[in-house]
């Protein structure tokens, strides 16, 4: 049966608890009766904050997955924020490029970082390099306006341009590989259109147009926390749903410990191919359009080892892309985030967040560990995001996440509120 025009008062199973789900299910709340089922022990997913636990910076609350939002490409996640009466602080976004192999790093805040080998103010390469920056911006954002990138990738359009070996290795790829958690070759096999539109929204083709960034001030916890004391439905931490049947008449989902419960609706809030491995009676268009995607795997730690710096101060930033001796195009992105800069902490201690070490951090330094996931862009998952809306009301199933857009935050709401709007909720 689909779901054309839902009555209200229906009770609504909403699976994952990060922020697709906590936005579907305060706004669902509305209209109908809302149970939100979360495998962790937590609410937020990849919004993760850690409270340090002990010494002389114990009680500080320290991002580790989502960190900054911006006033201009995330206008529904900042209205969810208004509505909980969370506040944000203005943030410092600035990107480093650190090899251990050549020795080589800059900056991207200020003349000083973006020279902070002063050798670099007399080398051809670097000063080539930062040419190229503008020339590639020209040419992406021309291309994108005459709709002339179709078809092509990154790898393809760098070569067509033929942009130089420093320009990709040490800007271009970094750059894109820290946006999207990504190794170089997947960033390579990126669908360009999507790309250029993806820095051209955010300010990235232009060295004036940037948006201003913030941080969620007490940490990204906190409008979990506000939606906690405002959600009226049932919370279900450490409830992991295994499958998903549905008829005519409802939904009955298939818990981890065997038992099962019965709904008139489910709205997914999961990774993609975590939605489709949950159906057990997958219709040809949820193969169709769940099947393609698929998703990197990244270690996270947070820790106090500023070893995974540029050994120069003045070329730190809030991202700090580090190229190990030994790395291939295949090997998993390292990238080191300076909380104290991006959270504004006043700590004892510096913070950091780094993902995929390519050698073990120090257990005395390290605070705490994760995994986390995030969305691989093709041009076969890319061609499904047009169609996915068509699922929402199929066989009484809903579905939402960051992977309807390019895998961040903002997207992830977008989605809630478009699938909860099916449903008669509004943010």
């Amino acid at each position: 049966m689909d779901i054309a025009k839902p009555a209200n008062d229906l009770d609504i199973a909403v699976i994952g608890g990060g922020v697709a789900g906590i936005t579907a299910a305060y706004i669902l709340q509305q209209h109908h009766r809302v149970s939100l089922y979360e495998r962790n022990d937590y609410l937020g997913g990849h919004t993760h904050t850690v409270v340090i636990p002990d010494g002389p910076d114990a009680g500080t609350p320290v991002d580790t997955g989502f960190i900054v939002l911006n006033d201009r490409t995330y206008p529904l996640f900042n209205r969810l924020l208004g509505r909980l009466e969370v506040t944000i602080r203005p943030s410092d976004m600035s990107f480093s490029y650190y090899s251990a192999v050549t020795g080589f790093q800059y900056a991207s805040r200020n003349l000083n970082a973006l020279f902070a080998q002063r050798r670099n103010l007399v080398s051809p390469i670097h000063l080539y390099m930062l040419t190229e920056i503008l020339r590639f911006n020209h040419a992406a954002r021309r291309s994108l306006q005459r709709q002339a990138l179709g078809g092509l990738t990154l790898g393809d359009f760098l070569r067509q341009m033929r942009m130089s070996r420093a320009f990709r290795t040490r800007y271009i790829l970094p750059m894109a590989a820290a946006i999207w958690s990504s190794p170089d070759d997947d960033v390579m096999d990126f669908p360009m259109a999507t790309f250029a539109r993806f820095f051209e929204n955010h300010g990235l083709l232009s060295v004036r147009d940037m948006p201003q960034w913030y941080y969620v001030y007490g940490g990204s916890h906190t409008y979990v926390q506000a939606f906690g004391r405002r959600f009226e439905g049932r919370v279900l931490t450490q409830t992991p749903v295994r499958g998903l049947k549905r008829d005519d008449n409802g939904i009955d989902l298939r818990l981890a410990d065997g038992s099962t419960r019965r709904h008139d609706i489910a709205v997914v809030a999961l990774h993609a191919d975590e939605a489709f491995g949950m159906l057990e009676d997958p219709t040809p268009d949820e193969k169709r359009l769940l099947g393609p995607w698929r998703y990197s795997r990244n270690q996270v730690f947070l820790h106090t080892d500023s070893e995974w710096m540029p050994p120069l101060q003045r070329a730190w930033a809030s991202w700090n892309y580090y190229r190990a001796p030994g790395d291939s195009r295949r090997t998993p992105i390292t990238l080191t985030y300076d909380m104290n800069r991006l959270q504004d902490l006043r700590t004892r201690r510096p913070y950091f967040v780094t993902l995929n070490p390519p050698r073990p951090i120090a257990a005395r330094k390290t605070v705490a560990t994760f995994t986390y996931h995030h969305p691989m862009y093709t041009f076969a998952s890319l061609e499904t995001q047009a169609e996915l809306p068509r699922l929402n009301g199929r066989r009484r199933t809903f579905y939402c996440g960051s992977y309807h857009g390019y895998g961040f935050h903002e997207d992830a709401v977008h989605a809630a509120v478009q699938a909860s709007a099916s449903l008669g909720g509004r943010l």
